[in-house]
């Protein structure tokens, strides 16, 4: 069984420790640069590519019996751990690291907010402006573990999709 997932395990272990390594070039570089939507954005990207990668030399690999849930079960267990990794990293960045990060964030998004005030419902605005106040952002191990939890389901949709194309693609 462990050879099953062998190949998935290196690639979600390489594309974890991509994930991580790029965002602290951000956070080095600049660290407000990790709230910035193109580089979140940037980096499903990353995860992509990462995955179309393992994907397309494990059909090679395994050649005509190949087929759809092998590509979905590669593909989502290497966002299980690519994620699992990128999430350690972030709870203990934001959390125990740099904990001055969570008011960044908080600056960065009030900021947004602002910037979008006049198209959003006055209602919405004042939830959204509360919302930066009531502590809901900070950092917790069971709140970064939902996000994580919440956040396979999405890569499980882009696992569907990527599985799909590389079954099809050869």
């Amino acid at each position: 069984m462990a050879s099953k997932f062998q190949h998935a395990i290196k690639y979600g272990i390489i594309a974890g420790v991509i994930i991580i390594v790029y965002f602290l070039l951000f956070y080095f570089v600049e660290a407000k640069l990790l709230f910035n939507p193109f580089v979140y954005w940037a980096s499903v990207g990353i995860y992509l590519a990462i995955i179309w990668r393992a994907l397309v030399i494990e059909k090679a690999k395994i050649g005509e019996e190949y087929n759809f849930r092998h590509a979905l079960r590669t593909a989502f267990f290497i966002f299980v751990i690519a994620n699992a990794m990128y999430y350690l990293f972030y709870y203990f960045l934001f959390a125990l690291i740099d904990t001055d990060l969570v008011n960044l964030q908080k600056e960065y998004m009030a900021e947004a907010l602002e910037a979008r005030k006049s198209m959003l419902p006055k209602e919405q605005y004042e939830s959204l402006q509360d919302s930066l106040d009531d502590g809901s952002m900070d950092v917790t191990p069971g709140g970064v573990v939902f996000t994580y939890l919440r956040g396979l389901i999405g890569n499980f949709i882009l696992a569907l999709g990527l599985a799909y194309f590389v079954n099809r693609q050869f």
